[in-house]
Protein backbone atom coordinates (compact mmCIF):
# COMPACT_ATOMS: atom_id res chain seq x y z
CA UNK A 1 0.00 0.00 0.00
CA UNK A 2 1.53 3.34 -1.21
CA UNK A 3 0.87 6.94 0.46
CA UNK A 4 -1.96 7.06 -2.37
CA UNK A 5 -4.23 3.85 -0.97
CA UNK A 6 -6.95 3.87 0.43
CA UNK A 7 -8.89 6.59 -0.94
CA UNK A 8 -5.89 9.08 -0.58
CA UNK A 9 -4.80 7.65 2.90
CA UNK A 10 -1.19 8.55 3.82
CA UNK A 11 0.99 6.20 4.84
CA UNK A 12 0.97 2.10 5.34
CA UNK A 13 -1.51 2.60 8.29
CA UNK A 14 -4.38 5.10 7.71
CA UNK A 15 -4.62 9.05 8.74
CA UNK A 16 -5.83 7.44 12.35
CA UNK A 17 -3.10 5.71 12.81
CA UNK A 18 -0.93 8.61 11.70
CA UNK A 19 -2.95 10.85 13.72
CA UNK A 20 -2.45 8.71 17.30
CA UNK A 21 1.46 9.27 16.34
CA UNK A 22 0.91 12.54 15.97
CA UNK A 23 -0.97 12.97 18.93
CA UNK A 24 2.47 11.44 20.77
CA UNK A 25 5.08 13.18 19.05
CA UNK A 26 3.32 16.55 20.02
CA UNK A 27 2.48 15.55 23.21
CA UNK A 28 6.14 14.79 24.18
CA UNK A 29 7.05 17.87 22.39
CA UNK A 30 5.08 19.98 24.26
CA UNK A 31 6.04 18.11 27.76
CA UNK A 32 9.96 19.54 27.02
CA UNK A 33 8.66 22.92 26.13
CA UNK A 34 6.44 23.29 28.89
CA UNK A 35 9.66 22.29 31.48
CA UNK A 36 10.27 26.15 31.61
CA UNK A 37 6.69 26.08 33.35
CA UNK A 38 6.33 29.60 32.10
CA UNK A 39 6.57 28.55 28.34
CA UNK A 40 3.44 26.03 29.46
CA UNK A 41 0.31 28.11 27.66
CA UNK A 42 1.67 28.50 24.67
CA UNK A 43 3.11 25.39 24.13
CA UNK A 44 -0.03 23.71 24.35
CA UNK A 45 -1.26 25.87 22.40
CA UNK A 46 0.86 25.60 19.74
CA UNK A 47 0.56 21.76 20.30
CA UNK A 48 -3.19 22.28 19.96
CA UNK A 49 -2.45 24.18 16.85
CA UNK A 50 -0.73 21.66 15.09
CA UNK A 51 -2.50 18.85 16.12
CA UNK A 52 -5.81 20.51 14.84
CA UNK A 53 -3.98 20.89 11.29
CA UNK A 54 -2.78 17.64 10.99
CA UNK A 55 -6.44 16.03 11.86
CA UNK A 56 -7.11 17.95 9.03
CA UNK A 57 -4.45 17.01 6.79
CA UNK A 58 -2.69 19.81 6.64
CA UNK A 59 0.79 21.51 7.81
CA UNK A 60 2.37 24.35 8.35
CA UNK A 61 2.49 26.45 4.73
CA UNK A 62 6.28 26.64 5.39
CA UNK A 63 6.70 23.39 6.59
CA UNK A 64 7.08 24.04 10.11
CA UNK A 65 7.16 21.55 12.60
CA UNK A 66 6.09 22.35 16.59
CA UNK A 67 9.54 23.65 17.98
CA UNK A 68 10.16 26.29 14.80
CA UNK A 69 6.64 27.10 15.57
CA UNK A 70 6.79 27.80 19.10
CA UNK A 71 10.04 29.57 18.89
CA UNK A 72 8.62 31.60 15.99
CA UNK A 73 5.65 32.50 18.41
CA UNK A 74 7.84 33.45 21.28
CA UNK A 75 10.06 35.53 19.58
CA UNK A 76 7.12 37.62 18.23
CA UNK A 77 5.64 40.72 19.52
CA UNK A 78 3.18 38.43 21.71
CA UNK A 79 5.79 36.51 23.31
CA UNK A 80 6.24 38.59 26.46
CA UNK A 81 2.15 38.05 26.51
CA UNK A 82 2.37 34.21 26.40
CA UNK A 83 5.24 34.48 28.84
CA UNK A 84 3.15 36.57 31.11
CA UNK A 85 0.17 33.45 31.05
CA UNK A 86 2.33 31.43 31.90
CA UNK A 87 3.62 32.92 34.73
CA UNK A 88 0.20 34.30 35.94
CA UNK A 89 -0.95 30.48 35.67
CA UNK A 90 2.19 29.44 37.92
CA UNK A 91 1.52 31.79 40.12
CA UNK A 92 -2.59 30.54 40.63
CA UNK A 93 -1.36 27.02 40.43
CA UNK A 94 1.46 27.47 43.25
CA UNK A 95 -0.89 29.35 45.66
CA UNK A 96 -3.99 26.72 44.88
CA UNK A 97 -1.64 23.81 45.72
CA UNK A 98 0.03 25.50 48.49
CA UNK A 99 -3.53 25.54 49.71
CA UNK A 100 -4.16 22.06 49.86
CA UNK A 101 -1.07 20.99 50.90
CA UNK A 102 -1.89 23.50 54.28
CA UNK A 103 -5.51 21.92 54.66
CA UNK A 104 -4.39 18.63 54.11
CA UNK A 105 -2.01 19.44 57.44
CA UNK A 106 -5.19 20.57 59.43
CA UNK A 107 -7.02 17.95 59.56
CA UNK A 108 -8.09 18.45 62.97
CA UNK A 109 -10.07 21.36 62.33
CA UNK A 110 -14.13 21.45 61.22
CA UNK A 111 -15.39 21.72 57.56
CA UNK A 112 -11.41 20.84 55.81
CA UNK A 113 -12.77 17.77 53.85
CA UNK A 114 -15.56 19.73 52.59
CA UNK A 115 -12.91 22.69 51.73
CA UNK A 116 -10.21 20.17 50.05
CA UNK A 117 -13.48 18.96 47.55
CA UNK A 118 -13.95 22.17 46.52
CA UNK A 119 -10.92 23.11 45.79
CA UNK A 120 -9.77 20.22 44.39
CA UNK A 121 -12.96 20.83 42.04
CA UNK A 122 -12.14 24.75 41.67
CA UNK A 123 -8.84 23.31 40.37
CA UNK A 124 -9.99 20.80 37.50
CA UNK A 125 -12.54 23.01 36.44
CA UNK A 126 -9.77 25.89 35.88
CA UNK A 127 -7.98 22.74 33.86
CA UNK A 128 -11.05 22.49 31.99
CA UNK A 129 -11.60 25.86 31.13
CA UNK A 130 -7.86 26.35 30.25
CA UNK A 131 -7.53 23.48 28.12
CA UNK A 132 -10.69 24.91 25.80
CA UNK A 133 -8.81 28.27 26.30
CA UNK A 134 -5.69 26.60 24.43
CA UNK A 135 -7.60 24.51 21.98
CA UNK A 136 -8.92 27.82 20.56
CA UNK A 137 -7.42 29.24 17.46
CA UNK A 138 -8.05 32.73 19.19
CA UNK A 139 -5.37 31.60 21.65
CA UNK A 140 -3.04 31.96 19.26
CA UNK A 141 -3.65 36.15 18.97
CA UNK A 142 -4.56 36.93 22.76
CA UNK A 143 -5.32 35.06 25.54
CA UNK A 144 -7.97 37.08 27.23
CA UNK A 145 -10.20 36.67 24.25
CA UNK A 146 -9.51 33.25 24.35
CA UNK A 147 -10.47 33.16 27.74
CA UNK A 148 -14.20 34.75 27.31
CA UNK A 149 -14.63 32.42 24.46
CA UNK A 150 -13.19 29.29 26.75
CA UNK A 151 -15.69 30.49 29.94
CA UNK A 152 -18.45 31.00 27.86
CA UNK A 153 -18.15 27.82 25.99
CA UNK A 154 -17.57 25.74 29.50
CA UNK A 155 -21.07 26.96 30.24
CA UNK A 156 -22.95 26.12 27.27
CA UNK A 157 -21.67 23.06 26.49
CA UNK A 158 -21.96 20.97 29.65
CA UNK A 159 -21.00 17.85 28.10
CA UNK A 160 -17.71 19.16 26.56
CA UNK A 161 -16.81 20.37 30.33
CA UNK A 162 -17.29 16.96 31.71
CA UNK A 163 -15.48 15.36 29.13
CA UNK A 164 -12.81 17.60 29.47
CA UNK A 165 -13.29 17.31 33.38
CA UNK A 166 -13.17 13.57 32.70
CA UNK A 167 -10.19 13.82 30.87
CA UNK A 168 -8.02 15.61 33.14
CA UNK A 169 -9.24 13.18 35.97
CA UNK A 170 -8.17 10.44 34.01
CA UNK A 171 -4.70 12.49 33.00
CA UNK A 172 -4.06 12.86 36.70
CA UNK A 173 -4.86 9.10 37.82
CA UNK A 174 -2.78 7.62 34.79
CA UNK A 175 0.34 9.81 36.16
CA UNK A 176 -0.68 8.96 39.63
CA UNK A 177 -0.44 5.46 39.38
CA UNK A 178 2.55 5.48 36.57
CA UNK A 179 4.36 8.80 37.10
CA UNK A 180 6.50 7.53 33.63
CA UNK A 181 3.30 8.93 31.42
CA UNK A 182 4.44 12.27 32.69
CA UNK A 183 5.79 12.47 29.25
CA UNK A 184 3.41 11.21 27.25
CA UNK A 185 0.21 12.37 28.98
CA UNK A 186 0.19 15.99 27.52
CA UNK A 187 -0.90 14.47 23.84
CA UNK A 188 -4.36 12.84 25.38
CA UNK A 189 -4.91 15.65 26.73
CA UNK A 190 -4.19 18.06 23.96
CA UNK A 191 -6.24 15.41 21.98
CA UNK A 192 -9.35 15.54 24.02
CA UNK A 193 -9.28 19.22 24.07
CA UNK A 194 -9.07 19.69 20.18
CA UNK A 195 -11.70 16.65 19.97
CA UNK A 196 -13.97 19.05 22.21
CA UNK A 197 -13.43 22.36 20.50
CA UNK A 198 -13.77 20.34 17.20
CA UNK A 199 -16.90 18.90 18.09
CA UNK A 200 -18.60 22.34 19.56
CA UNK A 201 -17.62 24.11 16.27
CA UNK A 202 -19.51 21.44 14.11
CA UNK A 203 -23.09 21.99 13.27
Amino acid sequence: MTATDAGGQRGPFGAGFELFADMLGIGVATTLASLPVITAPAAVSTGCGQLRARSEGRRAPDGSGYFRTLVRRLGSARGPADLTAGLVMTLLGGVLIIDLLLIRGTQDIPGTGIVTVTLTLLVATLAAVCLRAVALSESEHGWLAALRTSAWASVLDPLGSVLLLAAVAVAALCVWMMPVLVVLILGPLILAATAVQARASSP
